[in-house]
């Protein structure tokens, strides 16, 4: 995504922010009743106000294991990259002590 694009969608309203990536990881999503409902991608991010959240974005309904996502949602984001992330605007962003602050994300793209 360019930069000027990412900057008129925060205009227009829309949650986003520019960070730069620092590393990748899947996780396995479970019920209450243990039984796996998906797998979602963390990808942990330096914003530049020295804050260092986990994005987390969900892999495609078809990937239900986590041999599946590594083979079929592997990371293309280089380390120092500078990403676009967009918000989620339905999902309330959670903030665990333990791990930082949690951003659910429409889409984590790459800034051109």
């Amino acid at each position: 995504m360019k930069q000027n694009l990412a900057v008129e969608q925060f205009l227009a309203g829309r949650r986003v922010v520019i960070a730069k990536f620092v590393a990748h990881r899947h996780k396995e999503v479970q019920n209450k009743a243990k039984k796996p409902v998906g797998v979602v991608n963390l990808y942990e991010i330096q914003c530049t106000d020295g804050k260092a959240p986990t994005v987390q974005t969900w892999c495609p309904r078809s990937v239900q294991t986590m041999e599946q996502a590594a083979k079929e949602c592997p990371c293309t984001f280089k380390e120092g990259q500078k990403l676009v992330i967009e918000f989620d605007l339905m999902e309330p962003n959670g903030f665990d002590a333990k791990n930082g602050v949690l951003i659910r994300a429409v889409s984590t793209l790459p800034l051109e």
